[in-house]
């Protein structure tokens, strides 16, 4: 794992990439991940709606057990409310409490194949989910329909305020140009590759593979801006050479790690 608090402001004509190092780093079997694809409204509709179903079914048989308890007349009052906030507060909760235990999921996130994410891809904290618990029910009031709507990641209102998202489970990703760190005795050439973020080297690669007619004016200006942020001195080649290798020593590294 490797720890940085760098960025890279990239200006591409109209829109800037400023990309952080998350704390902690997550490397994935190919190494490089693309961006967290958002679930669609649809997708979250209609696992809101499925999980709504869910509790209703949960919250009918919660009913029918404690009318039966009720009508023995086995029990007192006051462990029949004892009992009917234990049987209940898992309603109350179960958003939170599902996301934390499943990976992000509730029953309907996994039907419809999405989860809960930070924006950076790793697992939320528990104050993250709980956050997004608390504003929940200022997004229902429709705020968080117009959040989902005009954010570009998907994000109500709860989202945004705890850094989350709602990401499809079956994230795609991208392969780096080149695989020449898989090549035996592969000796990278520079070591600050390795301080890299994920969403950096994705931000290369897609600048690298660009068909445009200023693709050479922004490939010198990121090469230039990586070299200044990381402190990086080329070993001769072009720019884009440069680049090429920052990827290719990013594999290395990342395929040295031990998860």
């Amino acid at each position: 794992m490797f720890f940085s608090r760098k960025k890279i402001n990239f200006a591409e004509k109209n829109n800037t990439y400023i990309l952080y190092m998350a704390d902690t780093k997550i490397v994935t079997g190919q190494y490089v991940t693309l961006n967290q694809m958002p679930g669609s409204l649809g997708d979250r509709v209609l696992g809101q709606l499925i999980d709504t179903i869910v509790l209703f079914a949960y919250s009918v048989v919660v009913g029918v057990v404690l009318y039966q308890l009720a009508m023995a007349d086995k029990m007192t009052d006051n462990m029949l409310v004892t009992v009917l906030i234990a049987l209940y507060l898992p309603v109350l909760l179960y958003h939170p409490l599902m996301e934390l235990l499943h990976h992000g999921q509730s029953v309907g996130k996994t039907v419809m194949h999405t989860r809960v994410v930070n924006i950076d891809g790793t697992s939320p904290t528990l104050g993250g989910y709980l956050l997004r618990f608390l504003l929940m029910p200022i997004d229902m009031m429709g705020l968080g329909l117009v959040s989902i709507v005009l954010t570009c990641r998907a994000q109500r209102l709860g989202d945004l305020a705890a850094g989350t998202m709602v990401a499809k489970t079956k994230t795609p990703y991208i392969a780096l140009p080149d695989y020449s760190y898989t090549m035996e005795g592969y000796v990278p050439t520079y070591s600050e590759a390795s301080e890299l973020s994920m969403n950096q080297a994705e931000l290369i690669n897609r600048v690298l593979n660009y068909m445009r007619p200023d693709r050479a004016e922004l490939v010198n200006r990121l090469a230039l801006k990586i070299q200044k942020t990381y402190g990086v001195v080329p070993q001769g080649g072009t720019q884009e050479q440069f680049l090429y290798t920052m990827l290719n020593d990013y594999g290395y590294y990342c395929s040295t790690i031990e998860a």
